[in-house]
């Protein structure tokens, strides 16, 4: 081969590689664009002898090249492909006058319609009509009458003398060429028969026929059961060789072609039998088809198991098969379903995959065929086990039974495998459900679970069966007959046979008393938390007041009396009076600085002069620490409706907020509003200041002092707040 005609993007396998070069004719194997894939030697010597071959080695650019005159291979070619069409007999000629056969094959992915490759195969006939010149005409004669795929044969005489016969016809027939030649068609044994299954004697058959009145047969189909006993069908047609003459008999040349193949071909290929097969070898269960006589159409591939068999087992009768005391069973119940024509379901021994007895659920029914002989179809499940359980069973469930009326828990009983539950007495009287009112199975149940509930619970049903957990266990709220919910704990065992669950039993507790003493408990609970926040914090403003009253009696006092004696001494001296009058500035600036903490530590000052004074004194202060716009909005008539309490909770609120507003937010504008609808009473502080993250920020004592200030009169606290985006705190206090 030569090396610079390369493969390409794939290895051919060697195996293909060998049988492609043993082939005489040119075999080219491209994609779909017809860009070459393989070939094989004869292709390449063909190739290399073009004086002019295409760069991109595509094969219609090679033969739109050596054919000239024939452009139109390539749209036939694509008609091909496009159509999914076998092309054999395209005919074309080179300029020097010889003559090529094309023919175009396409190459899919099994069980789709991918297309692998296309395989055209570039056929020389001058070769060939060569080849047939140099041989003789006897041994052409004989050589072609042997490889045809028809039988043929020769007849003479009225009784149909066989004179000469083909490999083929002494095959079909089932005897040797010795044992027909010169014999009569009526010593051969066999039986022909027509497609609708009744008989053709002898004295019918077409070469009979045509020896006797001239008549010219084509294309009969029969069916033909050979010496053999082999079941054939047969295409026949005649033909006179002589002129026919009354008086002398004349020679019939009678074509036999098989067409058994194609029959079963056609049946194989369609959807119904894909589908038949694919189900049938994919059951568990054994499955087959006989003929009204015994013989054994069918098996699939569990019942050749079961029986040690195989396909070359087909068509022999089924008493060669088994064991003679299971055969007459198998024989009277086919005889029954033959005489009734209707579906029969019994109960049949026979044996299981390990050899041992066993007992099967057997289905039987006629086939709706066109077949000489009626077949029954038929299907058996091994039920060995569950017979062998079935007394067991019974007597669980007789157990089960009196465990439930002697106890006081609520049982349950699901059967996986039908979907079926059973619920004990006691369960009618926690629900107030009748038997009537409840449905057997487990959608019933999941139904009248709180939907809070319900979704979990199936979800934690369904991994447990998958995960093949043996416990399961649960608690939910479940809506008994008077519509009220009870809280429930459910938990059952789950039994697995062969991996798969086919039951679970279980008892379910009433937790209701149990759920209402906790809830009671949790109550008391946030009770005893108000109550200590509200200690804490009567015992902040408590300590508060205490330090106002110290800095204001003592602190102050104490300030008041230097200040008097610094003024005094005011005539001491130009020098002296100087200092003393700084003194006494810096004397009085921290008396007002005390008074201030005074003010914002002293809760009586909400009792003497309300909120919205000291509120206002915040926003001073703030102003004169940084400029800030500050707007504050307020009911004056708040301060009559309002407990002291609530005002004082509101002041410590927007006190802590603007103070870490004035220590953190670098804001430029304040809004502070209260308002008051029906219900509820609100205070919003809004900032445009730089903001934060809620979620990575550290919570402070701050915003906890505010939130428990919240939380201690019912109230809720929400923050919205992002980094550069400012900060938006609301709280919402119920009246």
């Amino acid at each position: 081969m030569n090396p610079t005609f390369t493969t390409n993007y794939r290895e051919m396998a060697p195996w293909l590689e060998s049988i492609l070069n043993d082939c005489q004719d040119a075999v080219f194997i491209s994609d779909r664009h017809f860009n070459l894939v393989h070939w094989n030697v004869t292709a390449e010597e063909l190739w290399f002898k073009q004086p002019d071959r295409p760069a991109k080695k595509n094969i219609v650019d090679f033969l739109n090249g050596m054919f000239p005159r024939h452009q139109e291979v390539h749209s036939q070619l694509q008609r091909a492909i496009a159509l999914d069409e076998q092309v054999e007999d395209i005919f074309v000629a080179t300029p020097d006058d010889r003559t090529y056969r094309i023919s175009c094959y396409t190459h899919k992915f099994p069980g789709t319609h991918y297309l692998l490759d296309v395989v055209i195969i570039v056929r020389d006939l001058q070769a060939t009509i060569h080849r047939k010149k140099e041989i003789r005409p006897g041994v052409l004669y004989k050589t072609l009458l042997n490889s045809l795929e028809e039988g043929v044969i020769l007849l003479q005489g009225d009784q149909g003398t066989i004179i000469s016969a083909n490999n083929k016809a002494c095959e079909i027939i089932g005897c040797t060429h010795e044992q027909l030649i010169g014999k009569n068609l009526t010593d051969i044994g066999g039986k022909a028969f027509r497609e609708d299954g009744t008989s053709v004697s002898v004295q019918e058959y077409p070469g009979i026929i045509t020896l006797r009145t001239g008549e010219v047969i084509k294309q009969q189909v029969l069916g033909f059961n050979n010496a053999n006993g082999r079941l054939t069908w047969l295409s026949i047609s005649t033909s006179l060789l002589e002129e026919f003459h009354e008086s002398v008999p004349g020679l019939v040349a009678v074509t036999l072609n098989d067409v058994t193949a194609c029959r079963e071909a056609e049946s194989r290929l369609s959807e119904s039998e894909y589908m038949f097969q694919s189900f049938m070898n994919n059951t568990h269960s054994p499955a087959w088809i006989i003929d009204e006589d015994g013989y054994v159409i069918y098996m699939n591939d569990i019942f050749k198991r079961v029986w040690k068999l195989n396909d070359t087992h087909l068509y022999t009768n089924m008493r060669d098969l088994m064991p003679v005391d299971m055969v007459e069973q198998y024989k009277i119940n086919n005889q029954r379903v033959l005489d009734s024509g209707q579906p029969l379901i019994t109960l049949e021994n026979s044996l299981r995959q390990d050899g041992t007895p066993g007992v099967y659920l057997v289905f039987k029914f006629l086939l709706q065929t066109s077949t000489p002989k009626r077949l029954i179809g038929g299907q058996s499940i091994d039920i060995t086990e569950e017979k062998r359980a079935q007394e067991e069973i019974l007597k669980v469930n007789e157990r089960f039974y009196y465990t439930t009326k002697a106890t006081s828990d609520y049982i349950w009983d699901w059967n996986i495998e039908k979907g079926t539950i059973y619920r004990s007495e006691p369960f009618s009287r926690l629900t107030g459900y009748t038997q009537n009112d409840m449905e057997n199975d487990l959608y019933w149940l999941l139904e009248k679970i709180h939907i809070d509930d319900r979704q979990r619970v199936m979800s934690h049903i369904n991994a447990c069966l998958m995960s093949r957990n043996n416990y399961w266990h649960d608690e939910y709220q479940f809506r008994c007959a008077d519509g009220s919910y009870k809280y429930l704990a459910d938990k059952g065992y789950i039994i697995y046979k062969d991996g798969i669950a086919v039951r679970a039993i279980g008892a379910i507790q009433d937790l209701t008393e149990k759920r209402k003493l906790e809830a009671e408990l949790e109550q008391q609970k946030e009770k005893e938390r108000l109550r200590i926040n509200q200690a804490m914090i009567a015992g902040q403003e408590y300590e508060r007041n205490e330090i106002s009253k110290e800095l204001h009696d003592n602190v102050n006092q104490i300030l008041s009396s230097a200040m008097i004696l610094l003024s005094t001494a005011k005539g001491s001296g130009d020098e002296q009076e100087n200092l003393l009058d700084k003194t006494s500035q810096y004397i009085n600036l921290a008396i007002q600085e005390i008074r201030k903490i005074s003010k914002s530590l002293n809760s009586s000052i909400i009792k003497e002069v309300g909120f919205i004074d000291p509120v206002e004194d915040i926003i001073k202060n703030m102003q004169l620490v940084r400029p800030v716009v500050v707007d504050f909005e307020c009911d004056p008539e708040l301060e009559i409706e309002l407990t002291n309490d609530v005002q004082l909770m509101l002041y410590r609120i927007i006190q802590e907020q603007t103070n870490n507003i004035m220590r953190y937010a670098e804001a430029g504008y304040v809004r502070i509003a209260i308002e008051k609808s029906d219900d509820a009473l609100s205070l919003v502080i809004l900032d445009n200041g730089k903001g934060f993250d809620p979620d990575q920020q550290t919570r402070g004592i701050g915003l906890l002092n505010i939130r428990n200030r919240a939380e201690t009169f019912g109230g809720t606290l929400t923050i919205d707040t992002k980094p550069m985006a400012g900060c938006r705190l609301e709280v919402q206090i119920p009246l």
